[in-house]
């Protein structure tokens, strides 16, 4: 996801620090630690579950971490550690466990380039490309896509359904965005490639968020990128953009979880949590923080209590 790589710039090097500081043992994964070798064990009595900057990964981190918490574990939440960059090198010095992730983007950050749009082939393809020390859980039916958006005026005006009826029409658009949707495959790099869609002009705004939706909705942009667990979307009728060329990855929630903390006991867990979890329930529960700023582990308590795990 795009969203996930923005980049706070004080807050994560504070971050880093932070969690060099209290990480353990070294890296596992490079082979600085005994851990990095060891085989899964037979048993987990703690773990500390991090998430990223925005509030989707905070819930769902407290979903996970509150499950395992019900089960006997002993859960320290690390939350909000930054973007996708510094939440990595988290997981890899040891400082936390377990992380929620998307399979699309998790794929590319482990293996730069990958191509695969099926969710089942890119979950393989992630599991492969996963270094030692680092496993997925099973991947969850919930997905939160990129995906590109107009409103329903501009869609009504220029006979919009797919992103290749763009390329008739971009050259009199505006588009806007983050800086990572200007300059990445799912996004203005992938939109000129597959569909020879270029723009007339592009506005660094904000990665779905108010700023976006404002220009939007004002005009002032006739193209953006959102993503599909954003009530903005439903609640704006804004109309999102098939896309048949596949620019746009798969990214199915999964749990991203060093080796030496996966007991068949926790991964049960967190198996049991992710095939509940829907996208429809999901953005349900990102519009109770986004828009009605609820606290993620209230979300995640309630969400548990009407999903009971067996």
């Amino acid at each position: 996801m795009l969203r996930s790589t923005l980049v706070r710039t004080a807050l994560a090097g504070v971050a880093v620090l932070g969690l060099a500081a209290c990480g353990g043992g070294g890296d596992p994964l490079s082979g600085d630690s005994d851990a990095g070798s060891s085989p899964a064990p037979d048993k987990v009595t703690s773990i500390t579950v991090g998430s990223a900057d925005f509030s989707e990964s905070q819930i769902l981190a407290e979903i996970y971490g509150q499950a395992l918490a019900s089960k006997g574990v002993e859960v320290k939440q690390q939350s909000n550690i930054g973007n996708r960059e510094t939440y990595m090198a988290a997981i890899k010095d040891g400082s936390v466990h377990l992380l929620p992730e998307y399979t699309g983007a998790a794929l590319d950050y482990f293996k730069k380039g990958a191509t695969e749009t099926d969710e089942n082939a890119a979950y393989d393809a992630l599991k492969g490309a996963l270094p030692s020390g680092l496993e997925v859980t099973d991947k969850s039916p919930a997905a939160d896509e990129d995906t590109i958006v107009v409103t329903k005026a501009t869609a009504d005006k220029y006979n919009l359904k797919s992103l290749a009826d763009l390329k008739a029409v971009s050259k009199d658009m505006v588009a806007g965005g983050s800086s990572e949707f200007k300059v990445r495959e799912a996004g203005l790099k992938g939109l000129k490639e597959k569909y020879g869609v270029e723009f007339k002009e592009y506005k660094t705004l904000d990665a779905g968020g108010p700023l976006s939706t404002k220009a939007l909705l004002d005009n002032q942009i006739q193209v953006s990128n959102f993503f599909t667990t954003q009530s903005v979307i439903k609640d704006n009728n804004l109309v999102q953009l098939e896309d048949p060329e596949n620019i746009l990855p798969p990214n199915n929630i999964v749990p991203l979880i060093r080796t030496d903390h996966k007991s068949d006991d926790i991964a049960a867990t967190l198996n049991a949590v992710s095939a509940k979890l829907t996208t429809d329930s999901l953005t349900e529960l990102v519009k109770r923080a986004d828009v009605g700023k609820e606290q993620p582990a209230a979300i995640a308590k309630d969400w548990l209590a009407q999903n009971p795990l067996t």
